[in-house]
């Protein structure tokens, strides 16, 4: 179960950490005391550059899907003409579990017709450090041309393992409609 952080106050849970005691002399890691099932991804999806082109000037109007579990988490605002965009856009996601790996597509718009795939690429959430950001380079790829080069994105993400507590209200399919009442009281 995933669901895009919509309140400051569903991204903002508190944790509960032990300390770690290493015996082989380097140094010690805060880690959960427990697994807590739910993470919260932090993503900024800072810009991409090289980017192939797929109109007919030269240039794309590239945006990017992000899915996991074959969801649809986040969806970027459109950069026109630009092989090299910008856009400095945050989400906030909810993971359930770390074995389902972040996947990122990135389409060129074409107004009225079917949109053209420019490259996608994982990432492995298994292999993010917790509470520590981590900027990320994605070489995207095309399965069908392996070895076309089709540019690169540029991801900032923070990983964060949430309480157990909240687990049940986060998780409910009215989580949108239950938060609007929640902060109406």
């Amino acid at each position: 179960m995933l669901d895009s952080c919509k309140l400051k106050s569903a991204c903002n849970l508190p944790l509960i950490y032990n300390k770690k005691i290493n015996t082989s002399g380097t140094s010690n890691a805060d880690v959960p005391l427990a697994d807590p099932g739910m993470y919260q991804l932090d993503i900024t999806l800072r810009k991409g550059q090289s980017l192939a082109a797929r109109d007919r000037g030269g240039t794309s109007d590239p945006y990017v899907k992000f899915k996991i579990g074959g969801k649809e988490v986040f969806r970027s605002k459109i950069i026109h003409k630009n092989l090299n965009p910008v856009w400095e856009e945050k989400a906030c996601i909810l993971v359930d579990h770390l074995r389902e790996p972040l996947y990122v597509k990135v389409f060129d718009y074409d107004f009225g017709l079917q949109d053209d795939f420019m490259g996608s690429a994982f990432l492995d959430l298994t292999q993010l450090e917790l509470n520590r950001p981590t900027d990320v380079t994605l070489p995207l790829k095309d399965p069908h041309y392996p070895d076309h080069d089709l540019g690169i994105i540029l991801l900032s993400v923070t990983l964060t393992p949430k309480e157990g507590e909240h687990r049940t209200m986060l998780m409910r399919k009215s989580w949108k409609r239950s938060s609007k009442v929640m902060l109406s009281m």
